[in-house]
């Protein structure tokens, strides 16, 4: 009889108020820790894709985004979740976005769009470019696929590349520029024996170019001489046809050049949004210098690094709160407007 009653009791809604909680079945992981945990993982990367989704990119953070970002950290600076099918859905989705978003005209203003890492696409409406664009690679696995490169591809006019870094240039994407007829600019150690690859670099001065695109519009660029150490990394300040500007710093980290980057506010069109490495030398000064109207920092969370080099996004807030620009922190697969 009590073996019954416990039986009646163990299947037995139990209720609370109004509200009814059916008991669950038996603990399915019990036992089983990895697999627990990847269900887990699972959890928490679909859960921050859609918490990014529902909290948009916007000067500084509101608290539900910024906690998404924080969870995101967490889960990236866990190696076990490398190239696991939680993170590879995760990575899907983001890039999914980005494709469907690029699908739909800019009719005013621009937006920023971050695909992996420091890779960025400015769209306005006159206008698709992109900086420093690759797959990315995790453990030797490709992040995004060849047909979602592709599809980011199609809906650029140009490419431009800071320094000689696999996380910052990518052969294959730069290939599928050169088949579409489209510019590749580049500095003079970047795949200098790819034909189709225009290499411009100059150790002494700003370097001024109007470069026409396969459409027959035209961007004005200046090439300012930066480094990565001692490695050439071009910065890029360029306008496009409808007056916006855009900077984009690639990995600029060298102390010799904060003299030119403390007054390059002077020597360009005033900059609309700065795209610049998180870890950058002195990233408050070199934002002063540049002055823009909003700043955008990259690569946080790059894959191909160690831990302790995959720069967390609550050391950006860190770096940025202080400043005293607009600033905005993005995921990959998201995107910034501004009008």
């Amino acid at each position: 009889m009590k073996k019954l009653l416990f039986t009646l009791l163990l299947g037995a809604t139990i209720s609370t108020g109004t509200t009814a909680f059916a008991q669950s079945e038996p603990v399915a992981f019990w036992g089983k820790e990895e697999a627990y945990l990847l269900k887990q993982a699972a959890q928490m990367f679909s859960l921050t894709d859609e918490a990014l989704t529902l909290n948009p990119p916007t000067v500084g953070a509101p608290i539900a985004r910024k906690l998404a970002l924080y969870n995101l950290d967490a889960m990236l600076h866990e190696v076990k979740y490398d190239n696991t099918e939680p993170f590879r859905s995760f990575i899907n989705s983001r890039a999914g976005k980005v494709i469907a978003d690029m699908q739909g005209k800019v009719k005013k203003g621009a937006k920023i769009y971050k695909i992996y890492n420091d890779g960025f696409v400015v769209r306005t409406n006159s206008t698709s470019i992109a900086f420093d664009v690759v797959r990315g690679a995790c453990k030797g696995e490709k992040l995004l696929s060849d047909e979602q490169i592709s599809e980011i591809v199609k809906d650029c006019d140009i490419l431009f590349l800071s320094h000689n870094h696999g996380d910052h240039v990518d052969r294959h994407v730069v290939n599928k520029f050169i088949e579409a007829g489209k510019p590749v600019i580049a500095a003079s150690e970047i795949l200098s024996d790819v034909k189709g690859v225009t290499h411009y670099r100059s150790e002494s001065e700003i370097i001024d170019k109007v470069i026409t695109l396969k459409n027959g519009k035209q961007l004005k660029v200046k090439i300012f001489p930066g480094h990565q150490s001692e490695m050439m990394c071009n910065v890029y300040v360029v306008t496009t046809p409808d007056n916006y500007t855009f900077a984009h710093t690639g990995d600029q980290y060298n102390k010799q050049d904060m003299e030119w980057i403390a007054t390059i506010k002077d020597n360009a069109p005033k900059i609309d949004a700065l795209m610049i490495n998180c870890w950058s030398y002195l990233i408050a000064d070199a934002i002063k210098g540049f002055n823009p109207r909003y700043v955008i920092s990259g690569h946080e969370n790059e894959m191909g690094h160690t831990i302790d080099h995959r720069e967390a996004f609550w050391l950006t807030f860190q770096k940025l709160e202080p400043v005293e620009h607009d600033y905005v922190v993005m995921a990959w697969g998201e995107w910034f407007t501004f009008k």
